[in-house]
């Protein structure tokens, strides 16, 4: 037991338990202290089960982690409501001197102004010569930046925010040296560049600083839960599907003619191909016959859908009503290229006709059930397609892979409903 304490402490640390509080919201705080608990019993459920602690069951470790989890959200929620109260009254304060008075700056001092528990006070803007005296909202251009020394010298300042504009850049390099001086922690707004999508990070490597413009999440920790759900859901879905399995071979090779399984190479993350497998739901050399079918596609762009491909065998239709023939896809997520979740991975002729806004989906690690086959399976129109792909990957987050979960069911079950509508048509 004497682990438990480090564990839970450097659980909690690498999720932020232990940073500054204060611009830190209730939820966010929560949030640190439910991961940290998660990965403290996870770990420890590991060390318990290989070093073999019996007299530590499972449901020990659920109600330890459990009362560790109240115990600490109910002190954090005390701490942060102690510190709110103290902050609005002017106690445990930072004073702010802003560098810029642009649009950019006056949406920083709203932005404090409106959140007075966080302790920040605005002294003031600095600016060029001319503005000097002049009113940004309720505050004044109190000096110009040439002058920043003499402020720093002659003022209690806390902090100074450079929200300057990009011309200005070249010579920032000296204020920031001036704050060095007299202990006066400098920090810049890095929303430099103007893009859509990408977010910037500071980070280093080896002691060299970096500035990264993420397109994508890249949260190592959240990626990391979602790769161990990813592996154990395929492991518990392939052992408890395998009569399924057995009985696919068995129809495959009953009413077809050819392997049991379909391999083609697709484009997985960042593009790299990769060897996908499927049940084998076509005729054999299916491809071979895609120019001849091609008048037959009801989809808008580079892929081809046809809800009546005369390429599909008896057995592959059955199977694709029930969505069985991505069973095998469940090995690509084990050996790590694909998950569970995710953007469909396409095949390499249909990313060279991709536009340039729609190689992004690329960004992301493929899945065997994306945003588009759970909301509405049967409309094949493509740029709806990329576009709630690029809507998921830049608005991922464990709770969204969670909800699609949750909507493969019904999915399932209209595209059953779906598929006996078209048989009965048929008939």
């Amino acid at each position: 037991m004497t682990i438990v304490a480090p564990l839970w402490i450097v659980s909690l640390s690498h999720a932020g338990m232990y940073r500054s509080l204060r611009e830190k919201r209730l939820i966010d705080a929560c949030w640190n202290i439910f991961e940290g608990s998660l990965l403290a019993s996870i770990v420890f459920s590991v060390i318990a089960f290989f070093l073999k602690f019996e007299v530590i069951s499972r449901t020990f470790i659920t109600t330890f982690s459990l009362c560790i989890l109240v115990t600490l959200v109910a002190e954090k929620c005390l701490i942060l409501a102690l510190l709110h109260h103290m902050r609005r009254r002017g106690y445990n304060s930072r004073t702010l001197l802003i560098a810029g008075s642009g649009k950019r700056a006056r949406r920083f001092a709203h932005i404090i102004k409106t959140n007075p528990q966080w302790g920040f006070r605005i002294m003031g803007f600095i600016d060029e010569e001319e503005r000097v005296g002049m009113k940004v909202g309720e505050y004044e251009v109190i000096g110009a930046l040439k002058d920043l020394a003499s402020i720093l010298d002659n003022h209690a300042v806390s902090e100074v925010i450079f929200l300057l504009p990009r011309k200005w850049l070249a010579g920032l390099e000296v204020h920031i040296d001036t704050c060095e001086k007299v202990g006066v922690k400098a920090t810049v707004a890095i929303d430099l560049f103007n893009t859509s999508v990408a977010k910037p990070k500071i980070k280093q490597l080896h002691g060299f600083p970096l500035l990264s413009l993420d397109a994508t999440p890249y949260d190592v920790f959240h990626l990391l839960i979602k790769r161990f759900v990813d592996i154990l859901v395929s492991l518990i879905v392939l052992v408890s599907s395998l009569p399924v399995f057995m009985m696919a071979v068995v129809a495959i090779k009953l009413t077809s003619p050819g392997p049991v399984f379909f391999r083609q190479i697709r484009c997985g993350l960042y593009g790299k191909p990769f060897t996908l497998y499927k049940f084998r739901t076509m005729i054999v050399d299916a491809d071979k016959m895609l120019d001849k079918i091609r008048h037959l596609n009801e989809s808008k762009g580079p892929v081809f859908h046809s809800r009546n491909d005369p390429r599909v065998t008896p057995a592959g239709r059955i199977l694709r009503m029930m969505s069985l023939d991505e069973l095998p896809q469940l090995f690509n997520v084990l050996k790590g290229d694909m998950s569970l979740i995710g953007p469909r991975p396409p095949i390499p002729d249909e990313v060279e006709k991709y536009e340039r806004w729609q190689r992004r989906r690329l960004s992301f690690r493929p899945g065997i059930v994306c945003t588009w086959q759970v909301s509405n399976r049967f409309q094949p129109d493509f740029q709806k397609w990329m576009q709630m792909d690029l809507d998921y990957i830049d608005n991922w987050s464990l709770v969204l892979d969670l909800k699609i979960l949750f909507k493969i069911f019904p999915a399932l079950f209209r595209g059953l409903m779906y598929w006996h509508i078209q048989m009965e048509k048929g008939s």
